[in-house]
């Protein structure tokens, strides 16, 4: 028998108890969390760098979110035609590929639960996916308010120009489950102080901003099975500067929408 750790996201008193099936908890994740932004970061490595007027203007910094600067270009070595390729373009300039839900730890209260079963080889995954569950036990439920928090810094703290692109989008989670590994043959020896509630300064935010979850410093992965984004996405660029007295400024923010 294998067990695995998963948890849900749910208004108060809509957590499930022991006993219940796996759809009870899809069901009760689908009331937590409806929102979330995607999120996209690039280093504007050089100061010859298109601004970001340019990059809307000529169609490079799209509502797609893609990469607005050349791709990286790499060719073989002209003295030795079987050496490895070489760098002949600058390094890749994403930095950031997230989709943060849009967490209220106000009104969420958080279910933890063992899922126990015969573990299905070759599987990789979500623990649901990869057990054949026969039983659910609830091991804590609380409100979110009360975990611990935790800080982090979303944004980066190196100094340069940056754009960042963000299309909000609406959202269908499955109830998350720490980062592998995931599945163990031993019962789960869950302890709530374990569990940390991470806070972030998003941009110029004058207000810490929830980001996520962690358990046993393991990021907690919360799988997407439905997603609806807006049908515009903001591009903004804007700078990290250590010295100055506001360490991060925005220079432009623009709106794109479909062509």
């Amino acid at each position: 028998m294998a067990h695995a750790l998963v948890f849900v996201l749910a208004p108060e008193g809509a957590l499930p108890a022991d006993g219940v099936a796996w759809a009870d908890l899809l069901a009760a994740q689908r009331l937590g969390i409806g929102s979330g932004v995607a999120l996209r970061m690039f280093r504007a490595a050089a100061p010859s760098d298109q601004s970001l007027d340019d990059l809307v203007a000529s169609g490079q910094a799209t509502v797609s979110g893609a990469d607005p600067f050349e791709p990286l270009r790499r060719s073989p070595c002209p003295e030795d035609s079987s050496a490895p390729s070489r760098q002949t373009d600058s390094p890749r300039r994403l930095i950031c590929d997230a989709l943060v839900p849009h967490l209220e730890p106000r009104f969420l209260w958080l279910g933890a639960y063992e899922l126990s079963g015969p573990e299905l080889q070759g599987r990789t995954g979500h623990p649901a996916d990869c057990l054949a569950v026969e039983s659910i036990r609830c091991l804590d439920q609380f409100s979110l308010k009360e975990a611990d928090n935790e800080t982090c810094w979303f944004y980066p703290t190196e100094n340069g120009d940056y754009l960042c692109w963000e299309n909000r989008r609406s959202l269908e989670l499955s109830p998350g489950y720490p980062a592998d590994p995931c599945i163990q043959q031993d019962r789960i020896p869950y302890e709530r102080r374990d569990l940390r509630l991470l806070w972030s300064l998003m941009a110029d935010d004058q207000a810490l901003t929830c980001v996520g979850l962690t358990y046993q410093r393991r990021r907690i992965e919360w799988p997407v099975t439905a997603s609806d984004p807006e049908p515009f996405a903001t591009w903004t660029s804007f700078r990290v500067d250590s010295m100055a007295d506001d360490n991060y400024r925005e220079i432009s923010s623009i709106t794109v929408f479909p062509d």
